[in-house]
């Protein structure tokens, strides 16, 4: 091989590596942005359950029915909070 076509065989490498670098950071970036946004609407889904819940258990009759929205209340808050900690840890990385 020619000195010529060694080095451009080697701008050409070096040319497909930056391509390809940046083929996966792109990649990389599109799978953070579709995991957030799954992240978010679960959020949104938490905070829905945890308002209905509240809601249920002021109209609530019953001690059996009480207890069970209040367990309800909780799970969702839980979840609820979870959740907010998960985007938070996310969206520092």
């Amino acid at each position: 091989m020619t000195e010529q076509a060694i080095k451009q065989k080697s701008y050409f490498s070096g040319f497909l590596q930056k391509f390809a670098s940046k083929s996966k950071e792109a990649a990389k970036k599109a799978e953070h942005d579709e995991y957030m946004r799954e992240l978010a609407e679960s959020i949104r889904d938490a905070y829905m359950e945890w308002q209905n819940a509240l809601a249920n258990y002021e109209t609530a009759e019953g001690k059996d029915m009480i207890d069970y929205y209040a367990y309800r209340i909780k799970a969702s808050q839980i979840r609820y909070e979870f959740l907010l900690r998960k985007a938070k840890e996310a969206k520092a990385q």
